[in-house]
């Protein structure tokens, strides 16, 4: 069986269906987790817990009975020894006298439920304590017919044992019968008791109710002279079970009670906040105020509440990308209106005039106004698609200290007009980026510092880092600098301060604000501070080595 065992896991492991990677399911019990495991628990829990408990209780009863049950049968058994001995004058003999019989009653006692009954050593019967002296039948009485709260009592007490006996150790016991010619042939504790060992023997009637019978040999020293059957009815052991039912009922109850009451706290403590953000999102889908925030849920520190803290964020940044995207299409369409509206003028005048220096002229600005638009138009379809084309892009770890470098060789050429530096650590500086998105910043710092730093002056790109941990690139010209209440707005769209001899519509005023949420998307930023002319700062987080 090993061997075959074997040779299967040999076969998928060349299958390849074992020991490859499979899903990983990473499993945490959470808070609410928790608590609806404990709830669901608690109650059956209990209840296996109270059947096992009655189940102890009623076998710790049932040996107590047995215990005093064989005490007694000792007793009689050594008492009739006794009794015979005297009558038989010492002799030993198998035997048992019917005189020896009629001090069986007085010795059980009158009234009593115990039942004691004589087999002789041929197994039949010689004496029961259930059976009158006269007539030898049994004595029967009339039971009182029972009424509801009774059969609904016993009902009850039927059900709780089957259930305990699931547990329990005497699931099957046997069935007592009696007949109307009894032997010891029916009773197997009799064969034994009769052979010299005392025997207990536990059945149930045909009711389920139990019937306790204990046999011990009645002997003379080594002679056994018969063999003595007491037993008695499960009745008091039923009736202290019941009591404890009773009991296990009202424990039911109560913890029934707190299930539910448990039910309905978990209920509330989850739809009703789940009710409550559906209706404040459904209001505010409803509401044309993008000022309008969700409410945060009070005294929540588990799933909900996170829950609800996200649900906030993620309105919050969606109100913030709606009146973006609102105001890049107010910009838009004022940006546009510009040189449209010079186009239109011209055209409608270049129609009117005949004077060729004039329509020249006239042409020379709707050129000039066709290249702005050109131009803005481009910017505006990069600034748009940016988040779109860097979220399919795939960074790889470059040296910021090479980059650069090889940035500033490439645009001195094409600069001619400015000298640029390059300065940097001897350390490598490692980020994670798309190195076209870093050029593209490079450009448009570079494209501004060389529009506002005077001719002839030098442009200067240093590498490190920064007190963080960060790695930090400064692009720094020698201009006029930036008007300290526009250090912000410097990256806005748009932004149109410009040098005075700049020729109108030369930058679309979208450089700054690119190179600054291109930054962000890799999780860096770029500011811009005053120093001896304008110093814009670009930082980024440094790849894990």
């Amino acid at each position: 069986m090993i061997d075959k065992v074997k040779s299967a896991v040999r076969q998928l492991l060349k299958r390849k269906v074992i020991g490859r990677p499979l899903v990983r399911l990473r499993f945490r019990m959470s808070r609410l987790s928790t608590r609806i495991m404990a709830i669901m628990l608690f109650p059956l829990v209990l209840f296996f817990v109270g059947l096992f408990s009655i189940d102890q209780y009623r076998t710790t009863l049932i040996r107590s009975e047995f215990t005093a049950l064989e005490r007694q049968g000792f007793t009689l058994a050594r008492s009739l020894a006794l009794a015979q001995s005297e009558i038989d004058g010492g002799l030993a003999r198998r035997r048992l006298s019917p005189e020896t019989m009629n001090h069986l009653l007085p010795l059980v006692g009158y009234g009593t439920e115990l039942r004691a009954r004589v087999f002789r050593t041929d197994g039949w019967l010689l004496a029961d304590t259930a059976r009158s002296s006269d007539g030898g039948e049994a004595r029967l009485q009339r039971r009182r017919p029972a009424g509801n709260w009774e059969r609904s009592s016993r009902y009850f007490q039927a059900m709780m044992r089957r259930a305990a006996g699931m547990i329990g150790s005497d699931r099957t016991l046997p069935v007592y019968r009696e007949g109307r010619q009894q032997s010891a042939n029916d009773y197997d504790e009799v064969l034994l008791a009769l052979a010299g060992e005392p025997a207990r023997q536990l059945r149930q009637d045909r009711r389920g109710r139990l019937v306790l019978s204990v046999a011990v040999p009645i002997q003379d020293l080594r002679l056994v002279r018969g063999a003595l059957l007491v037993s008695i009815s499960g009745g008091k052991i039923e009736e202290e079970i019941a009591e404890v039912n009773v009991v296990f009922i009202q424990l039911f109850g109560i913890v029934t009670l707190i299930t539910i009451a448990l039910s309905v706290y978990l209920a509330r403590s989850i739809t009703t906040p789940i009710t409550y953000l559906a209706a404040e999102a459904d209001n505010l889908r409803r509401s044309r105020d993008l000022s309008a925030r969700m409410q945060r849920l009070p005294r929540r520190r588990d799933e909900i509440g996170r829950l609800s803290e996200s649900l906030i964020e993620l309105t919050d940044e969606l109100q913030k990308r709606m009146a973006a995207t609102a105001g890049f299409a107010a910009d838009v369409s004022h940006e546009l209106k510009n040189p449209l509206s010079s186009l239109r003028s011209a055209t409608e005048t270049i129609s009117r005039i005949s004077d060729q220096k004039q329509q020249k002229k006239l042409m020379n600005i709707i050129l000039r106004d066709v290249v702005r638009l050109d131009r803005l138009i481009t910017d505006i379809s990069r600034a748009s698609r940016l988040d779109n084309e860097m979220a399919t892009e795939s960074a790889t770890r470059i040296d910021l200290r090479d980059l650069v470098d090889n940035f500033v060789a490439a645009r001195q050429p094409t600069t001619e007009s400015h000298t640029l530096s390059f300065d940097a650590v001897d350390d490598p500086v490692l980020v994670n980026v798309q190195d076209g998105r870093l050029v593209q910043i490079l450009d448009n710092l570079l494209a501004n510092a060389a529009s506002f730093a005077p001719p002839a002056t030098t442009i200067s790109f240093s590498v490190g880092m920064t007190a963080a941990g960060e790695a930090s690139l400064e692009v720094r010209d020698k201009g006029p600098g930036i008007p300290p209440d526009r250090l912000e707005e410097v990256f806005d769209r748009f932004y149109s301060e410009r040098p005075a001899d700049e020729a109108f519509g030369e930058h679309s005023g979208l450089g700054l604000s690119i190179a600054q949420q291109i930054a962000r998307g890799y999780g860096g930023n770029l500011v811009v501070r005053n120093e001896d002319g304008a110093c814009f700062t670009l930082t980024l987080p440094c790849a894990s080595t």
